[in-house]
């Protein structure tokens, strides 16, 4: 027999008798046990702030400003707390009190709505104001997403300080209490001015010809009170036209030298004639002035 022919037979032989042995019985080889882990909890993080306005990126006391933020979770937007925004003047940290001058707080969090709730937090009481309606998050079926965009609609208050010099600062803490931050320098904050007149109304009373120098004497404190804000340097000026009743004029002199029919004015912060300047017909507007019409 050939080599070949012998290994064949002796495995066929061999597989016979493995198949009509009697195993032994055996118990279970295999066990099994659960486990589990818990994923850590991720830092949510600021993206990018943007500034919109009507004027580019410079704000303006009592016009809208947008800021646009876009913020990410690595364990989804669901786990985002809350979102908090200062808008403040560089000079100011973020611990700072909130001031209508340097400093507001806006803050928004998830609840009270299908986008969530912004609130103006300070300062209270104030002209600084915030639209709720277009002010938002994410709708709540997009909180699933790692990536969303946040906006805040708001007007600065009257007096928020003319600068160039304005920051935008945005954190954002989860329901783990990890927070994230970015800031952003160097926006500008527009001169603001108002004014209108306390004492709408005043009189001389009788006045000889040629007297000079003559107070008013209604109001009886001899001032005419007018009001300003503003949230920067301004100067206060006045102007006058001609005066009439009926057919009679008197022409309005701004030089001091009066002819007949002539009369002048003169108007000084303090009171007093001695450092009084005469009052015009126009107002030079080489500096912001908030004009007082006599």
């Amino acid at each position: 027999m050939r080599p070949g022919t012998q290994i064949a037979a002796l495995a066929v032989v061999m597989i016979i008798a493995i198949g009509t042995a009697v195993l032994p019985a055996m118990a279970d080889t295999e066990g099994s046990s659960t486990g589990s882990f818990n994923l850590g909890n991720a830092a949510p993080s600021v993206i990018s702030i943007t500034m919109n306005t009507g004027n580019g990126v410079a704000m303006t006391p009592q016009a809208e400003s947008w800021i646009q933020m876009d913020i990410s979770d690595a364990n989804t937007l669901d786990d985002i707390n809350e979102v908090q925004v200062i808008i403040k003047t560089n000079t100011t940290d973020t611990s700072d009190p909130d001031s209508v001058t340097d400093k507001a707080t806006f803050r928004w969090t998830p609840a009270g709505g299908d986008k969530g709730t912004w609130s103006l937090v300070g300062p209270t009481g104030s002209t600084w104001s915030i639209d709720n309606t277009a002010s938002m998050g994410p709708p709540k079926d997009n909180r699933g997403a790692t990536v969303g965009t946040w906006h805040l609609l708001f007007l600065p208050g009257k007096v928020a300080r003319e600068s160039n010099t304005w920051d935008i600062y945005v954190e954002v803490t989860d329901k783990g209490g990890l927070t994230g931050d970015k800031i952003v320098w160097g926006y500008t904050m527009n001169w603001y001015g108002e004014i209108s007149a306390v004492d709408t109304s005043y009189s001389f009373g009788d006045i000889g010809l040629g007297e000079t120098n003559k107070n008013i004497s209604t109001p009886s404190d001899h001032n005419i009170d007018v009001k300003t804000i503003s949230n920067g340097n301004y100067k206060l000026s006045s102007k006058s036209g001609n005066w009439t009743k009926g057919s009679d004029v008197a022409v309005l002199d701004w030089d001091g030298t009066l002819d007949a029919g002539h009369f002048a004015l003169k108007v000084d912060g303090s009171g007093s004639v001695d450092t009084s300047n005469y009052v015009n017909n126009h107002i030079s507007l080489a500096a912001p002035r908030a004009c007082v019409h006599v």
